[in-house]
């Protein structure tokens, strides 16, 4: 029985919070019968005995919580008086949901709250995640290539100052003209002045035309490297971290479009015109101190109306980019399944709900276009009394004889013109925003762990086919329970193994396990002796020959379909065709392997496209071949044929056969029963099919 006090402990009653999050509901009594120094008064010690005695890893840190990345949600953060709080979730990293297991209820924080805790306990399943932790999420995946750009930067920053520079010719020589050639009738003066600015235009001319060409050049490099990254790391991500849906992963290239075109492109000359307004006001002073103060004072005010708009602007761009990949979402979900939808007549009430999306981004779209239109409007009022007020001050100081008629022209055009960059200056932190929201979803995807992110091995050549299980467990992400567990099995270099099991027993956990998408919770998966851990992923893959369930295709022919990896020879490709039983298919067409297959494989049959995936196995020659449901949507012929093929592609590989017909085990010699995750039987097929047909063992 619990004492009272044991469970008011704050620690006990979170690390509780977290065994039910991984388990399920874990009693008070069943943590503290596993801590060996029965002390009640439960603490960190504690934990990891406990931790160690069921199979999790608990990892203490000092580190700030705004650190943490949302893959390693839910997690131990403790606040200054080393109170535990669970951090669930975070949200845009605009608010963060905690929960206190003392009080039993949730609460949300700012963001920027998280500096507040400075220490971390993480409790996870996988030892190998411990190894993440220390990887800090940062923007340095879009700093870095932009400061290998710093030469084009300098030459544009010149660029700009000479570009000011000769902005400032203008005014000035209006000036001199009203107050000096004028008065003084000095037409040769006129003439050298007017044919010196002349000049002094072309150049503005040339190098803005320079200036633009190299910001596209370098905007183009930047572009190509990073959506380059992005796409490399969309197909190299680990699975088991792959969670993000389809339309949010397309989301992704339009976010980085927009962080890339505003940091590198239109920021750039924003930024860099900035000085202008500084050159502008030291001339209007050197003319008119008092005029001077207009603008300044002005442009403080357009400054602070701005950064007053980013509260509301903060909120609307969080929405906004929240509906944009729902949007994308729902878009890419009703495309791919627009067959379905039209067979169960559900396209009116998806019509509903897309008519509802659009409104709501409409009506965010709306009040954002709203206060941009408001702060331009703004801006551009305050441009306009600048004018007003420099000529009415500028009339006072003509009166004091402080300033010449030329003067306050000149101040006037100067003071117009200062105003356009500090306009600029502004709409770009209004957009800054929404853009900082776009930075923040890329930096947490771009720090996901990467498939080649851990010790790997390469050069193992090819590998004999030699396989291994050692206690074997994994769980899916958030799951209660494993999907296999334990696993313990052997198979030979050359042996032919089915496996078979119920719908959901773990068979193609099994599958993902073997090919390396997937990493064991628990155990180790040794190919020829070789953890496959250590494997490098392409190594694995070119020795084993995967035929999935539902093989995808992509658009394009026959011939681009079954040669993924590299392009083969036409003799092996008709050889490929044929043992695979694509040979009617391609008589029929009369195009070939020239074959349109469409998008997704929609011109073939579902017995058709199961053989292109046949072809795509067996295409490397792999010592190791995986088979899942290889006779899936086949006739009878056309099933014959294909196994008595399948008999020649196996002779001296390995077989792995994962399969609910009975007809495909021919092919095996070994037959490994799975149930709930757990090797049920295993041993010779004739032995486990004759049991199977007992009533006995079908129960």
């Amino acid at each position: 029985m619990v004492s009272h006090s044991a469970e008011q402990n704050p620690l006990l009653k979170t690390y509780k919070y977290m065994l039910d999050f991984y388990f399920g509901d874990v009693s008070f009594d069943t943590i503290l019968s596993l801590n060996p120094t029965k002390n009640e008064d439960f603490g960190i010690e504690s934990l990891f005995i406990v931790s160690e005695q069921i199979g999790l890893v608990a990892l203490k840190k000092e580190m700030i919580a705004s650190n943490i990345s949302n893959h390693h949600l839910p997690c131990v953060i403790f606040n200054k008086q080393n109170k535990p709080f669970i951090y669930q979730k975070n949200i845009a990293n605009k608010k963060i949901e905690l929960y206190d297991a003392d009080e039993e209820k949730s609460f949300e924080i700012e963001y920027k709250q998280l500096d507040q805790y400075k220490r971390a306990l993480f409790i996870f399943r996988e030892e190998s995640r411990t190894n993440f932790i220390d990887k800090l999420p940062t923007n340095n995946w879009f700093w870095q290539p932009v400061k290998s750009l710093w030469r084009a930067y300098i030459e544009v920053g010149f660029l700009t100052f000479f570009i000011n520079l000769f902005a400032l010719f203008v005014p000035l020589y209006i000036m001199i003209v009203y107050d000096r050639v004028v008065p003084n009738e000095a037409y040769d003066t006129l003439f050298v002045l007017s044919f010196g600015l002349i000049i002094a235009l072309v150049f503005e001319l040339v190098f803005k035309s320079v200036r633009s060409y190299i910001i596209d050049k370098t905007g183009k490099k930047l572009s190509l490297y990073l959506e380059e990254d992005l796409m490399k790391r969309l197909l190299s991500i680990q699975s088991q971290y792959d969670t993000m849906m389809t339309g949010s992963k397309a989301n992704l290239f339009r976010e980085l479009a927009s962080v890339r075109e505003f940091f590198a492109t239109k920021s750039i000359i924003q930024i860099i015109d900035f000085p202008f307004f500084i050159f502008a006001l030291i001339a209007i002073y050197f003319i008119s101190p008092a005029v001077a103060l207009v603008p300044f004072a002005l442009a403080l005010l357009i400054m602070f109306i701005n950064i007053a708009l980013q509260i509301p602007i903060a909120r609307l761009s969080k929405k906004h980019l929240e509906n944009i990949q729902s949007k994308q979402n729902f878009l890419v979900e009703s495309i791919q399944g627009s067959d379905t939808l039209k067979l169960s007549n559900a396209t009116a009430s998806k019509l509903f709900s897309w008519r509802n999306i659009i409104a709501f981004g409409e009506n965010i779209q709306l009040k954002v276009g709203s206060v941009n239109a408001f702060a331009l409007n703004i801006s551009q009022a305050l441009i306009q009394l600048t004018t007003i007020l420099v000529v009415s001050v500028g009339v006072f100081q003509i009166a004091d004889k402080s300033l010449s008629v030329g003067g306050l022209i000149a101040a006037t055009i100067l003071a117009s013109r200062a105003m356009v960059p500090v306009i600029s200056l502004s709409t770009m932190l209004i957009k800054f925003k929404e853009i900082k929201d776009s930075l923040n979803n890329l930096k947490e995807f771009w720090n996901l762990p990467l498939e080649n992110e851990k010790n790997i091995e390469i050069g193992v050549g090819t590998l004999s086919g030699d396989i291994e299980f050692k206690d074997v467990t994994y769980y899916f992400k958030n799951s209660k329970y494993s999907s296999v567990k334990k696993l313990n099995f052997k198979i030979k270099s050359g042996e032919k193994v089915g496996i078979i099991g119920q719908t959901g027993a773990g068979k193609s956990t099994i599958l993902k396990l073997l090919t390396g998408l997937l990493h064991p919770t628990k155990g180790t998966v040794f190919i020829d002796n070789h953890d496959i851990s250590t494997i490098h992923p392409v190594e694995i893959r070119q020795n084993i020959g995967v035929m999935t369930q539902e093989p995808f295709l992509f658009n394009g022919t026959l011939k681009e379909n079954i040669e993924l990896s590299k392009p083969i020879s036409k003799e092996k490709m008709m050889e490929l065709i044929v043992l695979s039983g694509l040979e009617d298919l391609v008589k029929k067409s009369a195009q070939g392997d020239g074959i349109l297959v469409g998008e997704r494989g929609n011109n073939l049959s579902v017995g058709q496209k199961h053989l292109v995936g046949l072809a795509r196995a067996i295409v490397n020659n792999p010592q190791i071949l995986i088979l899942d449901e290889p006779t899936t949507g086949l006739d009878v012929g056309l099933e014959k044929k294909l196994m008595s093929n399948l008999k020649k592609i196996i002779q001296e590989k390995t077989l792995i056969l994962i399969t609910h017909r009975f007809a495909a085990l021919e092919l095996v010699d070994r037959i490994i029963v799975i149930n709930n995750g757990s090797i049920a039987a295993d041993g010779p097929r004739d032995a486990i099919l004759n049991a199977l047909r007992t009533p006995e063992g079908t129960k």
